[in-house]
């Protein structure tokens, strides 16, 4: 064989290996691309399935016990009406703390209504959710806003409550904080979010839980960056990063 046409073959052979490798490369992006767009597509499901969930839980709350506490409070102004001098006071009691079942029950289907979340926002869902947390004296809380605000689609303005309504039921179940801070910082297109209690707090490089693991999924899904970081016995922060998008203009 002439030295010429081992060039040519040698030459062959390199562009064979090239192209197969390109090959390859292009094959294993496009399935990483699918894998992701797949996974990101169960989880939407998932959320939008647990949100479903949650407005028909919302609607059992308000039409069925919300009803049964409103027909009580009226039988115990009947009550009142039939009961000796010594007895009302008792009654008295019975009414006040119907109303405020009636008022609790009432806010706890609000904030898991999605179509009220929607109507309201963001920013006056989670003041309503404060207001809870004081009346029950849960905690002590704040609320900042710094900016100007923007408009976030509906869907994305959802999911970025979720998150903190999870980081809430954390800090109350496992932290045991009595205080809760949260800050909303406008600038440009950006937002920053920051959420922190003064709770046990926990070792960050180790505790991996399902409510961590279903705040990070529903950041990714909105492109959202997001930050948790806690102490032992200092409390924990959530921050949360999100950028607004030109297609996000329209609401």
């Amino acid at each position: 064989m002439e030295q010429k046409e081992i060039y040519l073959l040698i030459i062959s052979a390199s562009v064979t290996s090239l192209v197969f490798s390109i090959s390859l490369v292009t094959l294993f992006i496009l399935y990483q691309k699918r894998k992701d767009y797949y996974r990101k597509e169960i989880t939407k499901t998932r959320i939008e399935i647990k949100e479903q969930t949650l407005k028909n839980i919302s609607w059992e709350i308000h039409d069925n016990i919300g009803q049964i506490l409103s027909t009580l409070n009226l039988y115990s102004y009947k009550v009142l009406e039939d009961s000796p001098n010594e007895l009302k006071p008792k009654v008295e009691e019975l009414q006040d703390l119907t109303q405020t079942a009636i008022t609790e029950v009432r806010s706890l289907s609000k904030a898991l209504n999605t179509d009220y979340i929607k109507n309201v926002g963001l920013i006056k869902s989670l003041e309503l959710e404060l207001a809870r947390f004081e009346r029950l004296k849960f905690m002590e809380t704040q609320l900042t806003v710094e900016g100007k605000p923007f408009i976030i689609p509906d869907d994305k303005e959802l999911v970025l409550l979720r998150i903190i309504q999870e980081f809430f039921s954390n800090s109350i179940k496992y932290a045991r904080a009595t205080k809760m801070e949260i800050s909303f910082v406008f600038q440009g297109r950006d937002l920053n979010i920051k959420v922190r209690d003064n709770g046990v707090g926990y070792d960050s490089t180790v505790v991996m839980g399902t409510g961590i693991i279903n705040m990070k999924n529903r950041a990714k899904l909105i492109g959202a960056f997001l930050i948790l970081d806690s102490e032992i016995k200092k409390g924990t922060q959530l921050e949360i990063k999100y950028r607004k998008k030109n297609i996000d203009n329209v609401a």
